[in-house]
């Protein structure tokens, strides 16, 4: 008899385990809505996702918000695609994720403002602006706070160092550190290529990749208005980001501004984020007031 009952109740684990996790993807649908408004910085609508908490439409009080910034070939639909809106939802079920996540499309601008388009303002200008005049949420500094990936994470990492003013912490994934001008001899394809030269030029513009470099901004951090740092990759990452990481690390010890920095085993892509995520939005919630 024993023999008949482990399978069963084997069989009984799984199905509790994928009702679980069923429930957690519809609540975060539930939670996700789309929308869009007129970016001033890039002349034109711009679509973006926020996902807020269960009882945002059932109080009056106002809310922290994280800013998410997806990666390349993605948009702002790759936070509920990607599977990161369903680990919200998991946090939201224990107390947790007591805030909104917007996020927006950037498209392929790595989140520069280069004469294709003002995509850093539409960040920092235009997208706060919007969300603190159109939601529910609270205004300021200390109840914003900024998430990136990949190509997003190297975006929130400059506007880290160069506008520290604006977050209270910022939190990336397998960022996009590149310690010099990209090449497909680095392990940058063609196709990543083409999407460098779209917007830094063919071939590269080195200044203007230089005014843009997460690490060369980190060299002027001051760690009395640094905001709180989290960043992590995987120690495998296919792109060698790896490698960049150690030195942001470094930089960053060396000037004393205070960071979370880890380097576990794990390569580039939504298998590393997803299971990473629910740690830095944790990290990003303790410091929203």
């Amino acid at each position: 008899m024993t023999l008949h009952r482990r399978p069963r109740a084997r069989v009984a684990t799984a199905l509790a385990t994928a009702a679980l996790l069923a429930c957690a993807d519809a609540a975060a649908t539930a939670a996700v809505r789309y929308a869009s408004f007129r970016s001033p910085s890039l002349g034109r609508q711009v679509s973006y996702a926020v996902d807020v908490p269960p009882a945002y439409d059932g109080n009056d009080r106002r809310y922290g918000v994280v800013y998410a910034l997806h990666g390349l070939f993605e948009s702002h639909t790759f936070w509920e695609r990607r599977g990161l809106a369903a680990a919200l939802a998991r946090m939201r079920e224990t107390g947790g994720g007591d805030f909104l996540v917007v996020a927006v499309d950037g498209g392929r601008s790595f989140f520069v403002n280069v004469p294709v388009g003002a995509y850093e303002d539409l960040v920092t200008k235009d997208l706060i602006a919007h969300v603190e005049s159109t939601y529910r949420v609270a205004p300021g500094r200390s109840h914003r706070a900024l998430l990136g990936v990949s190509m997003g994470g190297y975006a929130a990492l400059r506007i880290a160092f160069k506008d520290p003013a604006l977050f209270a912490a910022v939190a990336t994934h397998s960022a996009m550190l590149i310690e010099q001008v990209p090449t497909p001899e680095q392990g940058a394809g063609r196709w990543h290529m083409d999407a460098f030269h779209a917007v830094f030029g063919d071939p590269i513009d080195a200044a203007l990749w230089a005014e843009n470099d997460p690490l060369a901004w980190a060299r002027t951090a001051d760690p009395k208005t640094a905001p709180a740092l989290s960043f992590d990759c995987g120690a495998q990452d296919r792109y060698g980001f790896a490698a960049g990481h150690r030195e942001l690390d470094r930089i960053l010890s060396g000037r004393g501004v205070a960071h979370r920095f880890e380097l576990p085993p794990g390569d580039h892509g939504y298998e590393y984020v997803r299971a990473r995520i629910e740690t830095s939005l944790g990290f990003l919630g303790r410091a929203l007031h």
